[in-house]
């Protein structure tokens, strides 16, 4: 029974990664069956919102903050975590260098969005930033810039290239989230993910998901992970 922050940065890490949440429709694993001990059939956030939940909520932030596991909206943009033996694997896969400012090459290659460079630009000068300091920051603080600030997030996030830093409370509502460069959060991974090969980081992460899921065929990685079907194929193979 996974009752402390310990515990559960070790079933991230023998899982490899899984969803903090059980999200319909997506088959991976989740932090939060694995703490009920129970299967997420017919899961419903708000009705099953606990003491347990809670604890997953805190638990989340302090994860990556410990440099125990990535936190983030990654799979479908839900909340992931990815172990640090699987971050070099993924990281390698979403064609980043592992410089902290590989954003700038990245904008100039088409491959960034500008409002995503700003963000991340941002934060690699002045470090681990806050929402609000972010949205004050880059001036984005109407309701319509808030969905454009959340899109260069969802951008970011999804290139694995910024990653959930602890919390700041910055209001006397919910405290807010923090945001830092993942190779300044986990330098040692991003090394490792430099000396993969794009072949051998799917083969392995093809190898961990038909572990968690064996019934899971390569178009379902494909789906999951955003690989080309031929490289899904490839990668079970």
């Amino acid at each position: 029974m996974i009752k402390t922050i310990t515990q559960a940065a070790r079933y991230v890490d023998r899982v490899g990664f899984c969803l903090l949440f059980p999200i319909k429709g997506v088959r991976l694993p989740s932090l939060w069956a694995a703490v009920k001990g129970r299967s997420p059939r017919n899961f419903n956030l708000v009705a099953d919102w606990d003491s347990t939940a809670m604890q997953l909520w805190e638990w989340k932030d302090e994860l990556p903050r410990r440099r125990l596991c990535w936190f983030g909206r990654y799979f479908h943009a839900k909340k992931s975590l990815l172990s640090l033996k699987f971050l070099p694997c993924f990281y390698r896969l979403a064609g980043n260098s592992g410089a902290t400012n590989d954003h700038e090459r990245l904008f100039r290659e088409g491959q960034l969005t500008a409002d995503a460079r700003a963000l991340c630009e941002h934060v690699h000068k002045h470090g681990p930033q806050a929402t609000l300091e972010l949205r004050y920051a880059l001036a984005w603080v109407s309701k319509k810039q808030n969905a454009r600030f959340k899109r260069a997030l969802a951008e970011l996030q999804s290139r694995l290239m910024i990653v959930h830093w602890g919390v700041k409370a910055e209001t006397r509502a919910w405290e807010s989230v923090v945001y830092e460069l993942t190779p300044r959060a986990f330098p040692q991974a991003v090394r490792a993910a430099r000396k993969l090969a794009p072949e051998e980081a799917r083969r392995r992460i093809a190898a961990q998901y038909r572990k968690l899921v064996p019934s899971a065929a390569p178009a379902d990685a494909a789906r999951l992970f955003g690989w080309p079907r031929a490289d899904a194929e490839a990668a079970f193979r």
